[in-house]
């Protein structure tokens, strides 16, 4: 590498070609863009990426963070948005190809869901169009990083967001592969971020850690003093034992002893094995990906979208908010989880699922429950009511999607047997339909799951 240079990213002839496309579009444009993301945090991570490229090329801009979207919502931004105006999708939109395909407008979908299919009239960024797995190797806004750069290189200063994104999705479960860890390398190497291998506790203490926060989840400590305390002292810790005063024979040992405790309370192998963990240490925002990635989540979740999108955006005043809906966020959980250890999901054949009050949780529990405690011969479905509709989150272990389980073929599948819409990935997805509709769903659902699983039968 020539002295000064900097390592950039290496793509596939094809993907250069869409990059370079893209942004000759971006380049180009005149008119102001109109920016629809999804709002969780691989959501909130591209399009803050997206707004930042795009205020960069000095284009006037509006953003929506949307959970989903709907025919109705589609009519509507087809129809209210000038005809010279460039519409961007992202973390959405590759499974509505062919309607976006009728859209007067220019339009750009990046996303890394299955997509429905390529496409001709629109610019579509898709890592599974170009052989790259968009459930693990690939979200959105890490995907949208590599347009940003290739639009300027001074846009690698989004690394932040784009990585907070890909963690909030959960791709870093053992570790980056593929596309995202050819993308940390290359930012490791501008100097943008440090990778760190330390224990996967949060808090500032071990007590903390134990009552605070809920991944990992210590089933029977977790959030609870006297249990956590007594805990402590069996291994020979205090309560005010700090994480970073342990030395390297101590974190072997509380790891040690974290993770027997998580085998023998069914935890999964990616929840036992991410004990110790690469985290990424952003130089910028003086902060790990994963602490990002928490309050863009903790907003998202409880409905402050717009406050994630401004701490990805760099507003100073927003992270002491974040802080705030991120204990509360928290709290929340912990609470819901404890919850689930007393009532446990609901059993079908091949299925379980449980109900929850808030919507926007549901997919947080399964994902929880599912990596430490609920059952892992089974995906688990989360499901909360509103507006006459249920909202149904679903998640699996790697170990049923290896055996050939698909959930978002089968949200899809179901859903659509019952008048409702889903899909997503094979190991997380997602399906709203009547709520007088569930029995009917569940039971095609279990088909489903067991015809993937069990093909033979």
């Amino acid at each position: 590498m020539p002295d000064g240079a900097q390592p950039n990213m290496t793509f596939s002839a094809s993907l250069s070609r869409r990059l370079e496309e893209a942004s000759a579009i971006l380049k180009s444009h005149k008119g102001d863009v109109r920016i629809i993301s999804h709002y969780d945090p691989d959501g909130i991570g591209a399009a803050a990426v997206a707004c930042r490229m795009v205020r960069r090329l000095g284009l006037g801009f509006r953003t929506t963070l949307s959970k989903k979207l709907t025919d109705e919502m589609l009519a509507e931004i087809r129809d209210k948005t000038p005809e010279d105006h460039l519409i961007i999708f992202t973390d959405m939109g590759s499974s509505m190809i062919t309607q976006l395909e009728d859209f007067p407008q220019r339009v750009m979908v990046i996303d890394h869901h299955q997509p429905e299919k390529e496409g001709e009239n629109i610019v579509h960024l898709n890592p599974h169009l170009f052989g790259i797995d968009g459930a693990r190797e690939a979200s959105a806004s890490s995907f949208f990083l590599a347009l940003a750069t290739t639009v300027a290189s001074e846009n690698w200063d989004m690394i932040g967001p784009a990585l907070a994104g890909a963690v909030g999705d959960r791709q870093n479960l053992g570790g980056f592969k593929g596309y995202n860890e050819d993308m940390v390398i290359a930012a490791a190497g501008r100097g943008l971020l440090k990778l760190e291998n330390l224990p996967n506790l949060k808090g500032q203490t071990v007590y903390d850690s134990f009552i605070d926060y809920p991944e990992p989840y210590f089933k029977g400590i977790t959030g609870r003093k006297r249990e956590s305390s007594r805990f402590l002292k069996w291994m020979g810790f205090e309560k005010e034992t700090k994480l970073s005063d342990l030395d390297d024979e101590k974190k072997r040992f509380l790891n040690s002893i974290c993770a027997l405790r998580l085998i023998r309370q069914n935890a999964t192998p990616e929840a036992t094995g991410d004990l110790i963990i690469t985290r990424y240490w952003l130089n910028s925002w003086n902060m790990y990906a994963d602490e990002l990635s928490s309050l863009f989540n903790s907003c998202s979740r409880q409905g402050e979208q717009t406050l994630g999108l401004a701490l990805a955006l760099g507003d100073a005043g927003a992270k002491e908010k974040a802080l705030e809906h991120e204990r509360a966020h928290r709290e929340f959980i912990v609470q819901n989880l404890r919850e689930l250890e007393t009532e446990p999901p609901k059993a079908m054949d091949h299925i379980q699922h449980f109900r929850t009050s808030e919507v926007n949780y549901a997919g947080v529990l399964a994902g929880l429950g599912t990596l430490y405690f609920f059952d892992s011969s089974r995906p688990t479905l989360g499901m909360a009511e509103k507006g006459g509709e249920l909202h149904l989150s679903a998640r699996a272990p790697r170990a049923l999607v290896k055996a050939g389980l698909n959930l978002g073929l089968a949200c899809k599948q179901a859903a659509e047997k019952v008048g409702g819409a889903g899909g997503g990935h094979d190991i997380a997805a997602g399906a709203t339909f009547p709520v007088k509709s569930e029995a009917k769903f569940l039971k095609e659902m279990d088909r489903i799951v067991g015809e993937q699983l069990h093909p033979e039968k």
